[in-house]
């Protein structure tokens, strides 16, 4: 069993499953009876191989998807993509303006008292929980 366990951990470490780390993660706090909101991060992957978010979970809401924004027309609309790609050796930044984590369905507002748990799901099998993750007020310019 102890072999086992060793084996399995080895390998894990050499399939660069603990160089995937989360910085910044916040949720962007709502007015009053907003149905939807957005999740922002920053994912760091220093492993060899590129990766992929593919999904989000959140405990806020049972309705999440992977978004970006792009020019339609000359009109800025968010549309789902069906994964963010993370360059080996690199980072990748979910932003207001860019890509992010939609939330739909919230039940409440997302204020500054606001916490949340938060599960992502990347290509490599890898799934990496965050807890309490803080609100913040967006200031637009």
């Amino acid at each position: 069993m102890k072999k086992t366990l060793i084996l399995l951990l080895l390998s894990m470490s050499l399939w660069g499953m603990d160089k995937v780390s989360i910085e910044n993660a916040y949720i962007k706090q709502t007015p009053p009876h907003a149905k939807a909101t957005a999740i922002f991060l920053t994912i760091k992957n220093d492993s060899d191989k590129d990766l992929s978010l593919l999904k989000a979970q959140t405990n806020l809401s049972k309705e999440t998807e992977l978004h970006t924004h792009k020019n339609e027309n000359g009109k800025m609309v968010m549309k789902e993509v069906p994964s963010i790609p993370i360059k080996a050796h690199s980072s990748t930044e979910l932003k207001p303006g860019g890509l992010h984590i939609m939330v739909f369905d919230i039940k409440n507002q997302i204020d500054e008292n606001t916490r949340a748990d938060l599960t992502l799901y990347f290509d490599n099998n890898q799934s990496i929980e965050l807890k309490n993750i803080p609100s913040k007020a967006i200031v637009k310019h």
